[in-house]
């Protein structure tokens, strides 16, 4: 029997293993996945899976001994958000004592690094199968493939995404609100240099992003309410689609790789455990990307979860959990609510509120203490 099985082996399911197994390394870690992932592409141009990694989040993984291609990350050192009537709010490093931003990593650069780090123990074992089934008993998870292959563990956490298997095997009470757009992703070179700022512009009728790569790219992020019009694009619309949307600030564009889109939604999850089983990141919560914190806070949860179970495992009871679970629960739901309101702020047509949000960014920009509690927050998850 495993100490923890871990169902999902993306990045925040990979990087919780990791940090689990180095804070204790007598454990034993069943890290369940799908399929293998394949890196043999990681070197033919940038992945259009795209994070934005905190500056704390990215020195924890650092101290993990993960080791991503720095060639391929780029670094936000600047941030111009726009509204749409000539509104501004600026932020720099100079706003955050001198620090970067974020740095931009794509998913497989970076969950490849994870992996080579976790390999490294042997009290890892790499499953990979599809899960059929899943029962709890009172001091155990019983976990079946598709193979009628059994897996036990005294510990079950799902880290296997907002669609989590795992939280619907086991009746977890999710509230979903959907946004009714889609975020529409791909990688761009540009004919005028980024200067490591990245841009973004609430349009009315949605959100686009710019985020800096290295070789004069761009990663967007658009979410918005037609994605069906940029995905059947041709290459050169798509490109006139999103340097006009973008004011033309990076000039002419041209596309890398493929647009693809994700549908949006808000999960809010009240309790992330339920006896032995536990939920982290997507699996526990999703967020609207405007802010581009959805992983930072998949981060935040297996940093945190990792500590409790790596000091207290044979000692873990509801107590425990709970207060974990309140801890974590507050700041995901703060992450969860701004970026919420803002939507719903920024997609309010109404002529009045149009006004009045316009307004509201150029007075936040003109308040250089509220500016700086704004981006210390952010650069800190």
């Amino acid at each position: 029997m495993y100490d923890v099985a871990i169902v999902g082996g993306g990045l925040v399911g990979a990087s919780f293993a990791l940090d689990l197994i180095q804070q204790n390394e007598s454990l034993t870690i069943a890290f369940i996945e799908r399929n293998e992932p394949n890196f043999s592409e990681n070197q033919s141009g940038f992945d259009n899976k795209i994070y934005a990694i905190s500056p704390s989040n990215l020195e924890h993984l650092s101290k993990l001994g993960v080791n991503p291609d720095w060639s391929k990350i780029g670094t936000i050192n600047a941030m111009n958000v726009r509204g749409n009537q000539n509104s501004a709010i600026e932020f720099d490093k100079a706003t955050c004592k001198g620090q970067y931003l974020a740095k931009i990593v794509e998913y497989r650069n970076l969950h490849h690094a994870v992996l080579v780090e976790l390999k490294k123990y042997p009290q890892v074992k790499f499953i990979y199968t599809d899960l059929k089934d899943a029962k709890m008993y009172e001091t155990s998870v019983e976990l079946l493939n598709d193979a009628n292959e059994v897996i036990h563990a005294k510990w079950l956490v799902a880290a296997d995404g907002a669609n989590s298997f795992v939280r619907n095997k086991f009746n977890f009470t999710v509230d979903v609100i959907p946004y009714y757009q889609s975020g529409v992703v791909a990688n761009f070179k540009c004919s005028i240099d980024h200067n490591n700022v990245a841009h973004q512009w609430f349009l009315g009728d949605g959100v686009l992003a710019y985020l800096p790569l290295p070789n004069q790219q761009i990663s967007i992020v658009w979410s918005s309410d037609n994605p069906q019009q940029l995905l059947n694009a041709s290459p050169d619309e798509l490109c006139e689609l999103v340097a006009n949307a973008g004011q033309n600030t990076l000039g002419k564009l041209e596309l890398v790789t493929k647009a693809m889109a994700f549908p949006l939604k808000l999960n809010l999850v009240e309790k992330f455990y339920h006896e032995r089983v536990i939920l982290i990141g997507d699996a526990a919560h999703t967020i609207h990307p405007l802010a581009g914190q959805g992983v930072n806070l998949g981060f935040g949860d297996a940093w945190a979860l990792a500590r409790l179970m790596a000091l207290n495992l044979s000692n873990l009871d509801n107590a425990t959990l709970a207060r974990y679970n309140y801890a974590r629960l507050a700041e995901v739901r703060k992450m969860q609510m701004t970026c919420h309101l803002l939507h719903r702020l920024f997609h309010n047509r109404l002529p009045v509120v149009n006004e009045l949000r316009n307004l509201g960014l150029n007075l936040v920009n003109r308040l250089t203490p509220v500016k700086k509690i704004l981006i210390n927050s952010a650069i800190n998850y």
